[in-house]
C-alpha cells in the first residue's frame, strides 16, 4: 500500500481519494466521515477511523479536488480575416472532431500579440481543461500565462523551450527544398514575400530558404525579402515594386500571400508563369483554383490537428510527453514554375 510523501507526528498522509479507493467508498462519504458534517451512519466512521489508526495514517483534509470542466479551448489569430483562412479551419475541424469524440467541449478564443483577455476569461472562470494553440508568436503572451497558470497547453508551431509540448512541420527543411528547386531551374532573381515577421513559422521559413541559398554558394538578397505582407492591398503594392525590380519568381511565404500575389499580377496583367514564376511555402483550398496551378509545399493538416490533440489529452491525464514531434511534407512542382 502506497500513498502519497509526506509525514505528520509520524504518521503518512493519505488522500481522501485513496482512503475512498481503499475503503470502496465515496470520497464524500470519507470526507463526512472524517468532517463529522452531513448525516453520516457511526458505523462508516468508525471503519474509516479504524483504517487510518491500523495504518497509521492521516487524511489530508486541506487537498483540493481536480474538477474537470470537459473542455479545452483552441487559440486562433486574432487579426482580421487571419482565422478564416483554410489552414486554421482545419485545424480547428481537426481537433474538434478528436475531442468530440473523446467527451469534451471545443472553445474558441482569438489572441493577438497583445491581447489574450479572451483565453484569460476562460482560465479564471475553471471553464477549459487544457488548450491548443494553433501558431507561436515571439514572446507569446498566451504561452507565458498558460505556464503561469500551470493549464496543460500544445502549441502547433515550433518554441525554443524544452518544456513546451509542441508538434509542427519541418517547416524549415520544406522550404529549403522548394528554394533549392527553385535555384536548380537557374532563376536568378527570386523575391521572398511574407507576413508578420515575428511569427515563429516565419522565421521558420526564411531560415530553409537562406539555407538553400547557402548551399547553392548564393545569398538571398535582402532587397528583394519583403516582410508585413498582411493585406491584399499591402502585397499589390510589393508586387508592382517586386515588378519594377525585374524579379523573376516571386516566393510567397504562405498561401494567404500566394493568393494575393496572383491576383495581382493577374490584375497587372503579367503572365504566370512566362513572365513571372510564383510558388508558395504552403499549398491549401484557398490555392486549389488558382490558374495556372502553383507549385508549393503540401502539409497534412489533418493529421496535425489530431496529433496535437493527442498530445494534449496525455497532458491533461497527466502523461505529457515534452518530444517534439514533427511532421514531414511533398514538393510539388506545378504549372507556375513551368
Amino acid at each position: 500500500m502506497k500513498f502519497q510523501c509526506g509525514k505528520e507526528n509520524g504518521y503518512e498522509r493519505i488522500t481522501i481519494q485513496e482512503i475512498a479507493k481503499e475503503l470502496e467508498m465515496s470520497p464524500t462519504t470519507v470526507s463526512r466521515a472524517i468532517s463529522g458534517k452531513g448525516r453520516i451512519g457511526q458505523e462508516t466512521k468508525n471503519r474509516v477511523f479504524q483504517f487510518l489508526e491500523e495504518h497509521h495514517l492521516v487524511p489530508n483534509t486541506n487537498e483540493k479536488t481536480e474538477k474537470k470542466s470537459k473542455n479545452i479551448c483552441v487559440l486562433l489569430p486574432g487579426e482580421t480575416g487571419h482565422a478564416a483562412t483554410p489552414y486554421f479551419q482545419e485545424i480547428l475541424l481537426s481537433i474538434y472532431d478528436s475531442f468530440s469524440a473523446w467527451g469534451y467541449g471545443v472553445m474558441i478564443v482569438k489572441a493577438t500579440s497583445a491581447n489574450i483577455q479572451e483565453l484569460k476569461a476562460l482560465v479564471e472562470q475553471h471553464k477549459i481543461d487544457g488548450a491548443i494553440l494553433t501558431r507561436t508568436m515571439e514572446d507569446d503572451l498566451a504561452i507565458r500565462y498558460l505556464q503561469k497558470q500551470n493549464v496543460p497547453f500544445v502549441v502547433i508551431g515550433s518554441w525554443a523551450e524544452e518544456n513546451v509540448i509542441q508538434v509542427d512541420f519541418d517547416q524549415e527543411g520544406g522550404c529549403k527544398d522548394l528554394a533549392s528547386v527553385l535555384l536548380r531551374m537557374n532563376i536568378k532573381k527570386i523575391a521572398c514575400v511574407c507576413g508578420d515577421g515575428g511569427h515563429i513559422v516565419t522565421q521558420s521559413r526564411l531560415k530553409g530558404i537562406r539555407e538553400a541559398y547557402r548551399e547553392a554558394g548564393a545569398l538571398l538578397d535582402e532587397d528583394l525579402l519583403y516582410t508585413g505582407a498582411v493585406y491584399p492591398s499591402v502585397v499589390e503594392k510589393d508586387v508592382a515594386e517586386l515588378l519594377e525590380k525585374g524579379v523573376e519568381c516571386i516566393l510567397c511565404l504562405d498561401d494567404n500571400i500566394c493568393l494575393s500575389v496572383v491576383n495581382a499580377l493577374h490584375k497587372s496583367k503579367v503572365r504566370i508563369p512566362q513572365d513571372v514564376k510564383v510558388a508558395s511555402c504552403y499549398g491549401s483550398r484557398l490555392l486549389a483554383n488558382c490558374y495556372p496551378s502553383v507549385t508549393c509545399l503540401e502539409f497534412d493538416v489533418t493529421e496535425m490537428g489530431g496529433v496535437a490533440s493527442k498530445k494534449l489529452l496525455d497532458a491533461m491525464n497527466k502523461n505529457a510527453d515534452y518530444d517534439k514531434l514533427t511532421l514531414g511534407y511533398n514538393v510539388l512542382i506545378k504549372d507556375s514554375t513551368m
